[in-house]
């Protein structure tokens, strides 16, 4: 007869050893090696999946077994594949119980996957846009009436919500109820035309990149004074407009490269414009390599550029802000 598992009883000094000795491999395969940007989203992969199974190790050694079937999901850059050397933590945590004492369960399991990701390295995110906030750590049902709720709602924040929900990605559970979820957001979205024109508005500003004599524009104060920031102005326009097509389309796929290749022929213009992106993201990594710290990763020094380099870097602005004035401009004829 097979006995109950028995799970370690590290003390906190032991966990937080476990987590040193991960930061220590991250340091190791992504810090001190070259990469490509697709190998350095499997080493992040890596990382993280072995900071939360580490973290879900220590929560049932306390509160025993899951007690429902869940997943954990990675949103933003994470969710997109799109993480630079540095990131902070964008996650979420879905389980098939409406039970109180479950959601307590996995209220604490959120929070040690939080306490572990810092310890391996990865920032908490300003917003909390962590399993360890109730409303990114929810029951499948409780899920379900809450992207309902915000897309009712109608409020800018809401909206935001939905946006980056639309990024999330399961990397550890049950993966089958964050698709569900995508598609039941899609569903809604769909019979309701008009929300696609609203989730545009909310992403339409595009900071400016280029000044009235074709100068790339820097930030004019603040902790960033005198840098350029490359995740706004260059980014997030492609990742915004591709975003809000993958809507439309009701495309599963997180990776923006991925939701280039998923479109639709008709959407040539748009699809065109993937290897532009990939080489996007490929010179990020080039100009970012040296930077030590989160809050740098997503601002550029100009002077470390050459003159082509920051030719190449109007090209990417004046491109970018045009493919999204162009989905702009498509969805919002949407009926």
């Amino acid at each position: 007869m097979t006995g109950a598992k028995v799970y370690p009883t590290f003390g906190d000094h032991e966990w937080d050893a476990q987590y040193k000795h991960l930061y220590d491999q991250r340091q190791q395969t992504i810090h001190n090696q070259e990469h490509t940007s697709a190998s350095l989203q499997n080493s992040h992969e890596q990382i993280i999946k072995k900071a939360v199974c580490l973290a879900l190790e220590k929560t049932k050694s306390e509160w025993g077994e899951p007690p429902a079937h869940f997943a954990f999901f990675l949103m933003g850059s994470g969710g997109r594949f799109e993480q630079s050397f540095w990131s902070d933590q964008d996650h979420g945590l879905v389980f098939d119980s409406s039970i109180e004492e479950d959601e307590a369960y996995f209220l604490h399991l959120g929070g040690d996957i939080v306490y572990a990701l810092e310890k391996v390295g990865y920032e908490r995110c300003d917003g909390k846009v962590m399993a360890s906030n109730p409303k990114w750590c929810c029951s499948y049902a409780k899920w379900e009436e809450q992207l309902k709720s915000w897309l009712h709602e109608d409020k800018w924040e809401t909206l935001r919500y939905t946006l980056t929900f639309v990024d999330s990605r399961s990397i550890i559970g049950k993966h089958e109820m964050v698709e569900q979820l995508k598609q039941t957001l899609f569903k809604m979205i769909s019979s309701q035309p008009y929300l696609l024109r609203r989730l545009t508005e909310n992403t339409g500003k595009i900071k400016k990149g280029l000044g009235l004599f074709n100068q790339l524009l820097v930030e004019t104060k603040g902790k960033h004074k005198g840098k350029f920031d490359f995740k706004q102005i260059v980014l997030f326009p492609y990742v915004n407009g591709l975003r809000l097509l993958a809507i439309e389309q009701e495309i599963l796929s997180t990776s923006t490269i991925e939701r280039f290749q998923q479109l639709p022929s008709r959407y040539e213009q748009f699809k065109q414009l993937q290897l532009s992106f990939e080489q996007l993201l490929e010179h990020r990594l080039l100009w970012q390599k040296e930077i030590e710290r989160y809050e740098k990763i997503h601002h550029l020094s100009l002077e470390q550029l050459s003159p082509d380099e920051r030719k190449q870097l109007k090209s990417w602005v004046r491109e970018g802000r045009q493919l999204y004035q162009n989905i702009e401009r498509l969805l919002q004829r949407v009926n």
